[in-house]
């Protein structure tokens, strides 16, 4: 049965309308989300357009008053309101609820300026704010609901990703319970001079494997690293490339992208740039990169097909996919498919060889090739003690070239 959330807010309900409508889109098949205002009118036909926009129809939406719903004696296990600071004295307290949570951001129908400016200004909340709002009160849902990763939306499951590898950026032991770790970097296949060649800050514990050791990258190349982190790998392949070369890092936490930054200006790498994105729409050109590598980040993607396809796009003709990642040997027992520390953890995300042969092909990849390292298993079992994880995984390179 769905879990019923009404969102508030204090004027107009257009605030609270987009809310709703966020998460019945997100995750509709466990919520069912309303909205009310205590001055409700005819919806916005700017927010209209610009829930349209990204697909969400909210023409049709009731408008109701806060004090309506009240009265009707419906129950609402989650209240939400939706409004400013300047707005949250006014906020109801909606009686008998326990699960109350207040986002504060801006009123749309407050913003001045053209239509159009008006219009930029709706679509940065829709995508910012209210977005992340949604996706977050989601996760914080989540245990109550007991919602696997494995059903909840793409959108959720990258949250969750995002949070926990974007607090590793400033804190390692944020991670120890539910990232890909490794006591030691020459326990992935790192040498004592790879070690020493990059900045010892780039370095945070994190993978399941060497990518640099099956790139045979040369000097002029160019290089996208998936999901760089601090940037370890991407100094590395920095060095390789040589000045005549360019690395590019692609991660989606803002923490991430700070510390890898900071990482290349205090040891004057010129030759390596990084970028805030997704792997699953990478911001990169079109047959631009000669080699794309990666760190044990593909299996944290809940569209696996997505990253494939992107990798391919932005590969030139002869460009190679040589990665480093997790495979799935066998099929996880529930208790770990449905434990999201598992698959932040790099484990419950994982696929099988024969599902990451299909994806590749299915992009467009010619001379496939997955080898697993039977020698990560001393390294995986520290990842759940006790679970025997080792015999459901394995750490392996992944090769494919692009016709």
């Amino acid at each position: 049965m769905k879990k019923k959330v009404l969102f508030i807010c204090v004027h107009n309900s257009a605030r609270s309308q987009m809310a709703a409508a966020w998460l019945n889109e997100i995750c509709g098949d466990y919520f069912e989300a309303e909205s009310a205002g205590l001055e409700p009118g005819e919806l916005n036909p700017l927010a209209v357009q610009v829930m349209d926009e990204v697909g969400i129809d909210i023409s049709n939406n009731k408008t109701q008053a806060v004090f309506d719903v009240f009265k009707s004696g419906q129950f609402f296990p989650y209240v939400i309101t939706v409004c400013d600071e300047s707005e949250a004295a006014g906020c109801p307290i909606f009686p008998g609820v326990t699960n109350r949570l207040h986002w504060s951001f801006p009123d749309p129908s407050a913003l001045v300026g053209t239509q159009e400016e008006w219009l930029e200004g709706i679509r940065k909340i829709r995508d910012g704010e209210l977005k992340r709002g949604v996706t977050k009160c989601v996760l914080s849902m989540r245990e109550v609901m007991k919602i696997a990763p494995t059903e909840s939306s793409s959108e959720t499951v990258r949250e969750e990703v995002r949070r926990r590898y974007g607090a590793t950026a400033s804190d390692k032991s944020a991670c120890a319970d539910a990232c890909c770790t490794s006591t030691s970097a020459t326990a992935l296949g790192y040498s004592a001079e790879d070690q020493a060649a990059a900045p010892e800050a780039a370095n945070l514990g994190l993978g399941c494997g060497n990518p640099l050791a099956i790139a045979s990258l040369k000097q002029g190349q160019v290089v996208l690293d998936l999901g760089s982190g601090a940037g370890f790998d991407c100094f590395l392949a920095a060095r390789a490339v040589g000045k005549s070369g360019k690395v590019i890092g692609v991660d989606m936490t803002h923490e991430m992208l700070g510390k890898a930054r900071e990482n290349a200006q205090k040891n004057e790498f010129t030759n390596v740039e990084f970028r805030l994105g997704e792997i699953e729409a990478l911001p990169a050109a079109d047959n631009s990169v000669d080699v794309i590598i990666s760190n044990c980040v593909i299996n944290l993607s809940p569209e696996k097909q997505r990253v494939f396809n992107e990798a391919f796009r932005v590969l030139k003709s002869g460009g190679r996919l040589a990665v480093a990642d997790m495979v799935a040997t066998a099929s996880l027992p529930n208790e770990i498919k449905s434990d999201w520390a598992a698959y932040t953890g790099c484990i419950a995300g994982a696929s099988e060889i024969v599902e990451l042969e299909q994806m590749l092909g299915n992009s467009g990849f010619k001379d496939i090739k997955i080898a697993p390292k039977d020698s990560s298993r001393s390294f995986i079992r520290e990842w759940l003690p006790g679970k025997r994880i080792e015999d459901y995984l394995i750490a392996a390179t992944i090769e494919a070239v692009k016709p």
